[in-house]
């Protein structure tokens, strides 16, 4: 078989062009490019068939929120051509009749693209509008239709009327049985936090949780993009991708992304942890404005003390699937890190200073005194901190092994 010629400056710039696009970090909007999620498709299409309920997708920043209801819906080809599938992004500027009549407006204007204008003969124009009679104009909408509208960001929301009316429109699309499925996606730890009075919703509204992903999910967003290119990914540079993203999608499709393009300046199709490294320095760079005042207010002190160590042991300990860990499980890595044994007591006054005002906050505390849990407020602090350990020598092989165990098959997070 004769030699693939080699690539010519042309090649290795529209390589280079592909490589971002597929890994740009921005919800996936196609469906061969969405990885995992396959339970949560599952039951929010049958929610939509179910045609009176509704859907609230909740969960940590970056864990994926938008981009699986971008997809979800596309994962049923045999009623695709009834999808009428409406996106907006609420703002907190928002009120009632701003956000839904732009709903009713943007549902009525996909319906036109597509083609199925006769689908939604519905009026938009109002200068105020009330549930009701956003109800009766979705009831105009054609049988054969499958209407969704997504608002998303709904964390976003500030105005406590709207939230109330918003929930009072879902209860009465409910009970008229009418076919538009809303589904209201946001930050949040649980539906009390997106839905106001949610107790009289319980019947029209199907919960659907989004955690953070697995290592088979987090492999599967690589390969499905890399895939499409000559690249190839070296089985140690996925496992450090994987690892270092904490159960993040959108923070492996960012190193994936630096690795790839570090690989494509130094003019090879194969990306190895050399790559990956240059492609952590990448990260800290541009996420330097972000991350370094709260990392800085978490960790200045003028006494001497081990915040870095402590907040880099919390960026290491085991979590569950939704980012939280306990005080005991910060003892293993930071008994690493510090190269002697120790116990919870070494650090405890840390702990209650990254989750308080003299810390920034850095760290959210749930529960009673006994029983207390902790998560980083903004989870892609979490992958920052621990490539700040890595660059300033925090972490040694020891520590490193910490950060490449696994449990059961899966990440430890």
């Amino acid at each position: 078989m004769a030699a693939k010629p080699p690539l010519t400056a042309d090649d290795w710039m529209a390589l280079d062009f592909e490589i971002s696009r597929l890994f740009d970090g921005a919800p996936v909007d196609e469906e061969q490019m969405f990885a995992g999620r396959l339970a949560e498709v599952t039951k929010m299409l049958r929610t939509v068939m179910e045609r009176s309920r509704h859907v609230v997708l909740f969960g940590e920043r970056g864990v994926g929120k938008t981009s699986l209801s971008n997809i979800f819906w596309r994962r049923y080809g045999k009623t695709l051509q009834s999808f009428i599938v409406a996106r907006v992004q609420t703002g907190p500027q928002d009120n009632f009749t701003s956000l839904w009549v732009r709903a009713l407006e943007e549902l009525k204007a996909v319906g036109i693209a597509n083609g199925r204008g006769s689908y939604v003969p519905f009026e938009t124009d109002f200068e105020t509008i009330t549930p009701s009679q956003v109800r009766r104009e979705l009831q105009k909408i054609n049988a054969n239709a499958l209407p969704v509208i997504i608002i998303d960001e709904y964390d976003k929301l500030a105005d406590r009327d709207t939230k109330v009316l918003t929930a009072n429109l879902i209860k009465e699309l409910y009970d008229f049985s009418v076919s538009t499925t809303v589904i209201l996606v946001g930050v949040a730890e649980n539906i009390s936090e997106l839905i106001e009075d949610h107790a009289s919703t319980d019947r029209a509204v199907v919960q659907v949780p989004l955690s953070r992903m697995s290592e088979s999910e987090l492999r599967e967003i690589i390969a499905k993009r890399i895939s499409q290119t000559p690249m190839k990914f070296s089985p140690d540079a996925v496992l450090t991708i994987v690892l270092l993203s904490r159960g993040l999608p959108y923070f492996t499709q960012v190193l994936s992304k630096h690795a790839a393009l570090h690989a494509i300046d130094n003019r090879r199709l194969n990306i190895a942890n050399q790559d990956v490294e240059a492609a952590m320095n990448r990260f800290i760079n541009d996420t330097e404005v972000s991350f370094r005042d709260g990392y800085r207010a978490a960790t200045r002190t003028n006494q001497q003390s081990n915040l870095h160590q402590s907040l880099l042991a919390c960026a290491l300990a085991r979590c569950d699937d939704e980012g939280f860990f306990k005080a005991t499980d910060v003892v293993e890595p930071f008994s690493a890190i510090m190269k002697s044994p120790k116990r919870i007591a070494h650090f405890e006054k840390h702990l209650r200073r990254f989750s308080s005002d003299e810390g920034g906050n850095i760290l959210v505390r749930r529960g009673g005194d006994r029983q207390q849990t902790f998560r980083f407020a903004d989870p892609m602090m979490q992958p920052y901190v621990i490539i700040r350990g890595i660059q300033t020598n925090m972490i040694d092989e020891s520590a490193k092994k910490l950060l490449l165990q696994k449990e059961q098959g899966e990440l430890a997070i």
